[in-house]
């Protein structure tokens, strides 16, 4: 794995792939289902494990009904089949998750997206007092990402199992120095959210998973999705994780077990497809925030070489055939992940494979499938 874990070096690709939330309708869980194998979506699905992903799960839903697909094998040593249900690591999308939570912070007046950095964590970040929580929010902060660092990827691969701490991981950040001056331009950076992170345990006293878990997860019935801090096994049931075309292997390699710690609020998240499909639901139609702070989040500034991809609050927008979508993508060791919604909550996609390491071709299908599953076959 190379330093573009969880770092932005996919955005041109995400203007050709979609996913979209139905925000207005009824839930995902009471909408009809259909049979995936008859449908598009399902083979567009199917082709992802064709062109070498060892399994596929997709969701998509159009107004009322749902197709949901699972295509290739959870496990390649007992050869066990992938299914919708089965969890995932959900890497960057947890992003949205956590600014949600910082967003009804502000709501509450618990907080504001205007203080600085050293209002909550003095003395943490050089600098700190000139950057703001907004900025953290949209990566215009300049704080180096710690997933850049090779002392920081190597030490990760070397021991996957191993317990990292959130002030250890921006001390590795802090120790580069500043990519730009706050405010002035756009650089998506982990250590970004892992301060968010610990900026909610400072304005409410509780370590963010517990935030996350009573303003989130259990409002909404995500009984599928939670953010361990360091156990590196997943609950059952969980599709295995794999790294393709890692030099000297013989096949993809496993990479299941693997502490969460190092990604934390920027990345640990653990979910499935319906539980994904559920949370930006009820984001995009305003079930989680006032419409001040879902206006905040959904306001964006371009990504740079982006072609119309922008970037708000923790969410992605991104122009499809058939209108805006918003969502995130996010990548983890072992697996990739996307969430998209229209931006009226017509239509939504979600698409996670159980790989990691995609070849060009791979990721084109992801944003096939995306597209066909937001704004269909025709």
């Amino acid at each position: 794995m190379t330093s573009k874990i969880l770092v932005w070096t996919r955005v041109a690709a995400i203007v050709v792939m979609l996913s979209v939330l139905a925000a207005g309708a009824r839930s995902p869980a009471l909408a009809r289902e259909r049979a995936p194998a008859q449908s598009p979506f399902q083979a567009a699905i199917q082709q992802l494990v064709t062109d070498g992903v060892p399994g596929a799960i997709g969701y998509a839903r159009d107004g009322g009904t749902v197709t949901v697909a699972a295509s290739g094998l959870a496990d390649l040593a007992t050869k066990t089949p992938i299914a919708v249900g089965d969890r995932v690591r959900v890497g960057s999308l947890t992003k949205t998750f956590v600014a949600t939570v910082v967003l009804q912070l502000a709501a509450e007046r618990l907080l504001s997206i205007s203080d600085t950095v050293s209002r909550w964590l003095p003395g943490l970040v050089p600098g700190g007092a000139g950057i703001t929580i907004r900025e953290l929010l949209q990566h215009t902060s300049g704080i180096y990402s710690y997933t850049n660092d090779p002392g920081f990827l190597q030490a990760l691969f070397s021991d996957p199992t191993r317990v990292w701490r959130p002030a250890e991981l921006v001390r590795i950040a802090v120790a580069h120095p500043p990519v730009f001056p706050p405010g002035t331009s756009l650089a998506y950076s982990n250590t970004d959210y892992v301060l968010l992170g610990m900026i909610i345990q400072a304005a409410t006293g509780h370590p963010v998973g517990q935030q996350l878990q009573a303003r989130i997860f259990t409002p909404l019935g995500l009984r599928d999705t939670y953010l361990p801090y360091a156990n590196p096994h997943l609950r059952t049931p969980y599709a295995h994780g794999y790294l393709l075309g890692q030099p000297g292997a013989t096949g993809p390699a496993d990479a299941t077990v693997f502490s969460p710690s190092w990604a934390g609020a920027a990345g640990g998240i653990v979910s499935t497809a319906a539980d994904l499909a559920r949370f930006y639901t009820a984001l995009l139609s305003g079930k989680l925030l006032p419409a001040a702070q879902l206006q905040q989040m959904m306001t964006t500034i371009p990504i740079p070489m982006g072609q119309g991809v922008g970037y708000g609050l923790g969410v992605e927008s991104v122009p499809l055939p058939c209108g805006t979508a918003w969502g995130h993508t996010g990548d983890f060791p072992g697996y990739f992940g996307n969430a998209f919604t229209t931006t009226g909550g017509s239509s939504q996609a979600v698409v996670l494979v159980n790989a990691d390491g995609l070849s060009a071709q791979q990721q084109n299908d992801i944003w096939n499938a995306v597209t066909i599953g937001i704004c269909g076959s025709g």
